[in-house]
């Protein structure tokens, strides 16, 4: 199997080149003793290696919390949920991946993150399925904020001049300056180009902290990060206006830390574009951002384009 796989901090995102989408959050725990409620309640554990995970919705419900290492290489949590992702997509043997890094983290740990996912052979047992041997028999890693411009910009239909790719993730949000060209070639600024701090998480972490002040009880991100209503001692709390107020927050944030990081250049651009997870937190920053279709996709699309040319010339962003 041909992978690609996007482990970012909110969602797993993967796409096998034969077809096929997986889509869930990132976030596993190790599944504790439940009672067996045979007949009314049909849960169960992922099994990795006979040890079981809960994993996606399941797993917020009992307790886990977003992703949140720095080093990629060593985060066990982001290998457990790729290996998922492929189980989850009919792999069975070795599998051929790419994924991605923040442009921030990408030189550092590129190599590193390679040769550690690379030949570790893992048993997965998805709930109602037959158990399968997987392993990342190659593994190519590709720079995020770049690969989300290419998956975008080298499509026909965009005029020629410089673009700001934005990529709003979980926890980090990455962005680059883009020269198209008339026919279409696409030149990186390696000057223009980072990572920050920032995303769709801060609004869940905001929106946790207002309630806990507002209440006394303590709320977790991943409690009301996809929640319309919590229950204080009985009593329903909507969590429209804070979550409203948070974005504003956020938005702002983000357009102050770009605006500082691209002074003059930002009001000189051809169009900014946003895409990940969190594209219309940039929207929000920026009411003139393009928000092409698909945005929570277009790093993996990216990842699984390397895939397709890997037997022909590699793609110029790689």
């Amino acid at each position: 199997m041909h992978l690609a796989v996007d482990v970012g901090h909110g969602y797993v995102k993967a796409l096998a080149v034969s077809g096929g989408r997986a889509l869930f959050p990132s976030l596993i725990i190790p599944a504790a003793r439940t009672v067996e409620l045979v007949g009314y309640a049909h849960e169960r554990p992922v099994l990795l290696d006979g040890a079981p995970y809960w994993v996606g919705e399941v797993a917020r419900r009992a307790g886990a919390t977003a992703l949140w290492s720095r080093d990629k290489a060593a985060d066990t949590e982001t290998f457990r949920l790729a290996v998922v992702a492929a189980a989850r997509l009919g792999a069975d043997g070795p599998v051929r991946i790419a994924t991605g890094l923040p442009l921030a983290w990408f030189a550092a740990q590129r190599q590193a993150l390679a040769a550690a996912w690379g030949g570790r052979t893992v048993t997965v047992q998805i709930p109602g399925e037959p158990a399968r041997r997987v392993w990342f028999e190659t593994v190519t890693v590709l720079p995020q904020g770049v690969a989300a411009a290419a998956a975008v910009l080298a499509r026909p239909g965009w005029a020629p001049g410089p673009y700001l790719v934005c990529d709003v993730g979980y926890r980090t949000t990455d962005w680059i300056l883009v020269e198209r060209s008339a026919d279409g070639r696409l030149q990186y600024d390696p000057t223009a180009a980072d990572s920050v701090e920032g995303g769709t998480g801060d609004v869940a972490r905001r929106v946790a902290a207002a309630l806990t002040d507002e209440t006394g009880v303590p709320f977790s991100p991943a409690e009301v990060e996809t929640a319309d209503v919590v229950h204080v001692r009985g009593r329903a709390v909507p969590l429209d206006e804070p979550r409203r107020a948070a974005r504003q927050a956020v938005a702002r944030q983000l357009h102050d830390r770009l605006a500082e990081a691209l002074g003059d250049r930002i009001a000189k651009l051809a169009g900014l574009v946003a895409v990940g997870g969190g594209a219309a937190l940039a929207a929000d920053a920026w009411p003139e951002a393009v928000i092409p279709a698909d945005p929570q996709w277009a790093n993996a699309a990216a990842y699984r384009d390397a895939l397709l040319a890997a037997a022909g010339p590699r793609p110029a962003w790689v």
